[in-house]
């Protein structure tokens, strides 16, 4: 056990990172939920440096009602996990027995209350230190998929453009189809078949060829709540937590709080803390409900983080 402490010095940029805390006053516990985030909330603001952002990949609450916002808003209360916050939506977000449009618009409203900011979109990015943080969303109701629509995307491709040079970092809920595992770690099964299933969807294609046109870009995913997979998921099954192609690094967060499967570490508690140096991109899993970073599952060359050196 011990604080969320960088593994060199002189990082730049530090960031927390959970995803699907699915938190729900329909759950048989509510407070269970609530316990995971809460801890992953404390567990930043005591961090031995000062936590840059704190950041959820989507699907903070099951169903996007007044009442579960107000719960995450309950437990954001009294803490303030890092300088910056920044709640990405999920397709759980954007369901509501009211429709798409009341979804959108309380997690427009609680998100702007909760981090402090003005946004009047699902997308949008903001520069934190020097360094680019992208967050994609829907823009109408995709069922589990998300849509992001030609506009969305050519914004995306501009803001690319602007990086200084300097690694971007993209969140969407959705990772890209077909990737870690996917359709086949879509469900606890593992008999799915469908190429569209647990994925972007129809715009994976594009959204990836837009990715892949730019260096040193990150894209973190959640949504199929798949444990923290390694080295020996890639060789076993070919696929992991973490994966490659070209320029292009991909990363898929377990589930906070909503349980796991397909992955080597299953545990309910983890996310990720991000740090970026000058000369290279740390991404170390972490169980913030323990308080200790990933030790068990190695993640690349034998070492239980990710490392992506940017002058490689």
């Amino acid at each position: 056990m011990g604080k969320i402490s960088p593994l060199f010095g002189g990082a730049k940029l530090v960031c927390v990172i959970t995803s699907d805390n699915h938190i729900d006053v329909k759950h048989p516990v509510p407070k269970v939920p609530m316990w995971f985030l809460t801890q992953s909330l404390k567990d930043s603001a005591k961090a031995a440096v000062p936590v840059d952002a704190y950041i959820t990949v989507g699907d903070t609450t099951s169903r996007g009602s007044i009442e579960n916002w107000e719960l995450v808003r309950k437990c954001f209360r009294g803490v303030r996990p890092a300088e910056n916050i920044f709640l990405t939506v999920g397709n759980h977000d954007l369901w509501h027995d009211g429709g798409f449009d009341a979804a959108l618009n309380n997690y427009l409203l609680y998100s702007n209350k909760i981090c402090g900011t003005n946004h009047d979109k699902t997308w949008f990015s903001h520069t934190v230190n020097g360094y680019k943080l992208i967050f994609l969303g829907n823009t109408e109701d995709a069922g589990c998929e998300a849509h992001l629509g030609e506009a969305q995307l050519a914004w995306l491709d501009a803001e690319l453009t602007e990086t200084g040079g300097k690694p971007a970092f993209v969140f969407c809920h959705q990772s890209l189809n077909g990737r870690h595992g996917l359709p086949v770690t879509w469900d606890r099964s593992g008999t799915c078949t469908d190429p569209m299933e647990g994925g972007v969807g129809t715009e994976s294609d594009e959204l990836a060829e837009i990715l892949k046109k730019y260096p040193k870009v990150f894209y973190f995913s959640g949504h199929s709540h798949m444990g923290l997979g390694g080295e020996k998921r890639m060789a076993e099954d070919g696929y992991s937590s973490f994966e490659k192609e070209g320029s292009l690094t991909l990363i898929n967060l377990p589930s906070l709080a909503c349980g796991n499967h397909h992955g080597d570490d299953r545990s309910m508690g983890i996310g990720l803390v991000l740090e970026v140096y000058d000369d290279r991109v740390l991404i170390r899993p972490r169980n913030f409900a323990t308080h200790t970073m990933n030790s068990r599952v190695l993640i690349k060359d034998g070492k239980p983080y990710w490392e992506e050196l940017l002058d490689a």
